[in-house]
């Protein structure tokens, strides 16, 4: 009896190591979950067109799930049982459309959420709970309304990635409670206004790119403690104020346009524009000298066309 028993145990285990095509390895110290193992799903032959639960049950003891390069669809409820101790899943470059609002309730641990490089119209509601969350990425979907998005749940975040989307606007005060977040990636949407940023002091990366963002706020960011790779070229917005670039700290890299016009107030804040130790460029990487650009208000209003900011 105890043969027919251990035998039939055997059975089990090749039967379902067989039904699992992923492979069980050491955790990717990139990420979060270093330490721990993980199920390695990426560029399945033929691709993965649904979750492969049936690794779960063999071991479910990982901390890391990589799905990426499959022709997975749908990501449905109890897609992910039994992994209570993941803190990272990427899931990006699929063809996933729909993801069930309440799949993220079996990852409490979660801490990075990689979701790029599908056909979403909308993040599942489920993810704003994820409150443990410090790298989320969602660009290149087709996203479109985030006035439903509840992003200062998320309030442990330090990279947010939105970018390549046809999103026209971030609540305002949505990014206000993430004191640390550092990589903020807006670019080539359809953006017409910005988030509330002073409050996001450890910045290190903003690029707003692409958008189609006609002005800019006088002051965009608090005290910043480090210095800021901020690129905003390519917008429609041709006059900004010298206040936005002068709170960026000695160091930062500047991107924008090379016939932007930058409104300083008086004389004094001009000549503290062009004693700032920044690196200029416009989108094809050529330095730009920012002393071309400076207007002062008022006298420089009759010199330039369009209607300055002053």
């Amino acid at each position: 009896m105890l043969i027919i028993i251990g035998v039939f145990a055997v059975i089990q285990v090749v039967l379902g190591q067989d039904a699992c095509p992923c492979e069980y390895r050491e955790a990717d110290p990139l990420f979060p979950g270093a330490g721990g193992m993980r199920w390695d799903c990426q560029y399945i032959q033929h691709g993965l067109t649904s979750i492969p639960i049936d690794c779960w049950a063999i071991h479910s003891d990982v901390t890391q799930v990589f799905l990426d390069y499959n022709e997975i669809e749908t990501v449905s409820e109890g897609s992910f049982p039994g992994l209570s101790d993941l803190r990272t899943l990427s899931i990006k470059q699929n063809k996933i459309a729909t993801i069930n609002g309440q799949v993220f309730e079996e990852l409490p641990t979660l801490q990075f959420l990689d979701l790029s490089e599908n056909k979403l119209v909308e993040p599942p509601s489920g993810l704003w709970n994820l409150t443990s969350l410090t790298h989320l990425y969602l660009g290149d979907n087709s996203l479109t309304e985030a006035q439903n998005y509840h992003i200062e749940n998320l309030v442990n975040l330090e990279v947010l990635d939105l970018h390549l989307n046809h999103l026209s606007q971030i609540p305002y005060h949505s990014l206000e409670r993430l004191s640390s977040l550092r990589y903020l990636h807006l670019y080539w949407n359809m953006l017409v206004d910005l988030p509330l940023l002073d409050q996001n002091l450890k910045l290190v990366e903003v690029l707003i790119n692409g958008n189609a963002l006609l002005e800019f706020p006088k002051y965009v960011f608090g005290n910043l403690t480090v210095p800021l790779t901020y690129h905003f070229v390519d917008n429609p917005a041709y006059d900004i104020w010298a206040t936005m670039l002068l709170a960026l700290p000695d160091r930062s890299h500047i991107k924008m346009g090379f016939d932007v016009s930058v409104w300083a107030e008086d004389e004094e804040q001009a000549q503290e524009l062009l004693q700032r130790d920044w690196v200029v460029q416009d989108g094809l990487n050529q330095n730009i000298d920012l002393s071309t650009l400076i207007r002062i208000c008022p006298s420089d209003q009759s010199k330039n066309s369009r209607l300055p900011p002053c």
